[in-house]
């Protein structure tokens, strides 16, 4: 699935240098004028980018669980 990636500028001067480094980087760009996207299609392009999952876990449980599988490669250091 492709992803999105909503940039902004607010020039027509970074308009064309994104689109530029877009091209430079073989990466797929098109530009929509902001006029033409209604507010709420650029709220919902926006909450697209975000994702979620469902849990029985509550917030805090799930942050204990991140905390402890943290690993880390560098050695313990005593001062």
């Amino acid at each position: 699935m492709p992803t999105t990636l909503l940039l902004e500028p607010t020039n027509d001067s970074d308009l064309h240098l994104l689109l530029s480094l877009a091209q430079r980087l073989g990466v797929k760009a098109t530009a929509t004028p902001a006029a033409e996207i209604s507010a709420e299609e650029r709220e919902q392009r926006f909450l697209a980018l975000f994702g979620s999952w469902q849990s029985n876990k509550t917030g805090d449980e799930i942050n204990r669980q991140l905390q402890e599988s943290r690993q880390s490669n560098r050695p313990d250091i005593e001062l």
